[in-house]
């Protein structure tokens, strides 16, 4: 058995590449000698002698036997789960997994309302029926954080045909959920439970976070290796636990959404990454959570409200740094640090930042974020900030996602949509929850809070026009 210092798919991968294989294989700029100079020049060429495909010698995501399947083993010992499975799609592949493996067509399953939209392209694609619940609001940072038992044992109760408890934790923001409640909660109740623990990949590798849904026995759990640990962008992984889901059914969904050419570099990163914290976890989160102490501190300081662990949820994850900078929007101060500084932060909304600190950051680094915020806090703002209730109440539904989504449609100005059933995803992203999902009815209220956020300069993912000047709606 292999031990946690290997990393056998990588291994497999730089073989490959000493070997200096006579390629007559895709991809074609092999291994980067027909790829364009400038190209070559940005992303080195070594990253494009790894970019090659599952020939001998390199095993597959997809019918794993070897490298990949030691190193999928590897990693489901070292985040303590019974299966581990790696995907190159991200944590968006892995949410429409799990629905898709676990869900009939019509069965209910619970979900935050503020799920990342990965979540409702699932539900979408699964065509699970959908019942939702509201974690508790955050008035003061104008966000809904993560499921409570209080929050979802109503609507169990209402809703006892649930086959499942989906959850979302940590949030964006670092709020986590109690997992082993929920979890027994629902196992009272028979149900599954899925997790989308994207911003977790790190937690079982350090006491003073959060504790993973896996440790906790949920039966799917979603993390993306590249959002707080060394995994490339799109490498992520999907963990199982039991016998409850059917695991030829979930292997045969994956293969059904994940390319047929998975990327090599994407696979031996993930690896790597899992060796990494295998190994040096505990130490390198330690310096995360000194730095980020460090940048609070600083924060705190110059007068900046830094959000740590909030009335109403259970554990907070102190490796990320959510503050607003009073008299601000944080779109504003977002905007400030990138033009002013040179500083590009993980996101803003309209009052909150949020800045990820990893173990690829240093001290200089963190000090520079704290001096740039502070410099900017002295400063005029361009007007003053509304506190806006993001999505205070639940759109009403009238059509299933599908229906609408395969419904004829027709657009109208965003001013006219209210009361009209939409078509559109309407997505603010980051942080990616939407505010509109296909077959529901947007209240004016909605309508004038989502004129507000685009006329602060929001991003706006999943409609047709990516302005927002006009919706799709279901044609009269």
């Amino acid at each position: 058995m292999d031990s946690q210092s290997a990393a056998p798919y990588f291994d497999s991968l730089a073989d490959y590449v000493r070997a200096q294989v006579h390629s007559f294989h895709m991809p074609g700029h092999q291994q980067g000698t027909g790829a364009p100079a400038e190209f070559v020049s940005l992303v080195g060429s070594a990253a494009l002698a790894a970019d090659i495909t599952q020939v001998q010698g390199m095993d597959d995501i997809h019918r794993p036997f070897d490298g990949c399947l030691r190193a999928q083993h590897l990693a489901a010992q070292a985040y303590e789960s019974e299966r581990c499975y790696f995907l190159v799609n991200g944590s968006t592949c892995g949410n429409q997994a799990m629905l898709m493996a676990a869900l009939n067509p019509g069965e209910a399953v619970l979900v935050p309302r503020n799920a990342h939209s990965s979540t409702m392209s699932g539900l979408l694609l699964s065509e699970a029926r959908p019942v939702y619940y509201q974690p508790p609001f955050d008035p003061e940072m104008g966000v809904f954080h993560v499921a409570t038992p209080d929050s979802v044992l109503p609507v169990l109760e209402r809703h006892p045909e649930a086959r499942a408890l989906y959850l979302t934790s940590p949030s964006y923001y670092g709020a986590a959920a109690d997992v082993d409640a929920l979890v027994a909660l629902a196992r009272q109740r028979g149900m599954l439970v899925l997790v989308d623990e994207a911003w977790g990949a790190h937690l079982v590798f350090h006491e003073r976070l959060p504790r993973s849904a896996v440790q906790a026995g949920a039966d799917l759990v979603v993390q993306s290796s590249h959002k707080l640990v060394s995994g490339m962008s799109q490498a992520a992984m999907l963990h199982a636990n039991g016998e409850r889901v059917d695991r030829a059914r979930l292997e045969a969904v994956l293969r059904l959404l994940q390319t047929t050419s998975p990327n090599t570099l994407l696979v031996a990163s993930l690896d790597t990454a899992r060796r990494q914290l295998a190994l040096q976890g505990r130490q390198l989160l330690d310096l995360v959570l000194d730095l980020a102490d460090r940048a609070r501190t600083g924060l705190r300081a110059a007068g900046v409200r830094v959000w740590e662990r909030r009335p109403g949820v259970y554990d907070w994850d102190d490796s990320r740094l959510v503050f607003q900078v009073p008299g601000f929007r944080g779109y504003e101060v977002d905007r400030r640090l990138r033009q002013q500084h040179n500083i590009q932060l993980e996101m803003s909304d309209s009052q909150n930042l949020v800045a990820l600190v990893t173990p690829g950051h240093r001290a200089d680094q963190v000090d520079r974020l704290v001096r740039a915020v502070s410099e900017i806090a002295r400063q005029k703002p361009e007007s003053s900030p509304k506190r806006l209730p993001h999505l205070p109440c639940l759109p009403e539904a009238r059509l299933s996602l599908k229906q609408a989504f395969l419904a004829p449609w027709e657009s109208v100005p965003l001013s006219k949509a209210a009361g009209r059933i939409c078509v559109d995803t309407v997505c603010p992203y980051p942080p990616g929850i939407p505010w509109l999902v296909p077959g529901e009815v947007p209240s004016p209220a909605l309508i004038e809070e989502l004129q507000t956020e685009l006329a602060a300069g929001v991003t706006i993912q999943g409609a047709y026009d990516p302005q927002l000047k006009t919706v799709r709606v279901v044609k009269e």
